[in-house]
């Protein structure tokens, strides 16, 4: 597989997502209506950290985190809220956090780009991470996308095309992923939105551990 990070250190270096990153998103808009006020929230795959400034601006206290250490670097130059950290973190890695020490975890379209294995990884340490009855909140392609299935085959569900690995969550995948770790699904939407100029399947959940 092409190296991913690398990929997105270009992208952000040449500012090729800027435009998209301009305000909050309608799914940040969603969990900020969900959460409790003055929630600590770490947030896997911050981009350019509009959602996380966003959520800093309600009065959370967020960790914002990306493996692209290129916008992480532009983000502690792009904002400047007191109550926003940004940390590089691969979210495929063991997260640096004690036990129990967000009520949130956020996550819009970054946990979709891993292995099985991997991803129940993942889905593991978020749990370690979440305090009990904590959030997770996090919205992933869906296997009904038009771009399912083209390019190399992976694994299931997986695949890579122009050098973008791309993993697309079922709804028996996704539930299957929250109740191997014991939590609750307090909302599931499967739809259509315009994602970076293309129309895109997705599945958006908020779950309680």
């Amino acid at each position: 597989m092409q190296d991913q990070r690398q990929l997105w250190d270009n992208a952000h270096t040449n500012l090729g997502l800027h435009v998209h990153s301009l305000r909050q998103t309608q799914f940040a808009e969603e969990v900020e209506a969900t959460i409790p006020k003055a929630s600590t929230i770490l947030e896997l795959g911050c981009g350019e950290g509009n959602d996380s400034a966003y959520f800093a601006k309600q009065g959370h206290a967020v960790v914002a985190t990306d493996f692209s250490d290129v916008v992480i670097e532009q983000n502690h130059e792009r904002w400047s809220q007191t109550n926003l950290l940004f940390k590089v973190q691969d979210t495929s890695e063991h997260l640096q956090y004690d036990d129990n020490s967000f009520g949130v975890v956020y996550a819009r379209l970054s946990l979709h780009y891993s292995t099985d294995e991997i991803t129940q990884k993942i889905f593991a340490e978020i749990n370690r991470v979440l305090k009990p009855d904590g959030y997770l909140c996090f919205i992933c392609k869906e296997v009904s996308d038009a771009i399912y299935g083209k390019g190399t085959q992976i694994e299931s569900d997986m695949f890579e095309l122009d050098g973008h690995v791309r993993h697309f969550f079922s709804e028996v995948y996704a539930r299957k992923l929250l109740s191997d770790i014991g939590f609750r699904i307090e909302s599931l939407t499967k739809g259509q939105e315009k994602i970076y100029e293309r129309q895109s399947a997705f599945i958006k959940i908020i779950a309680r551990k």
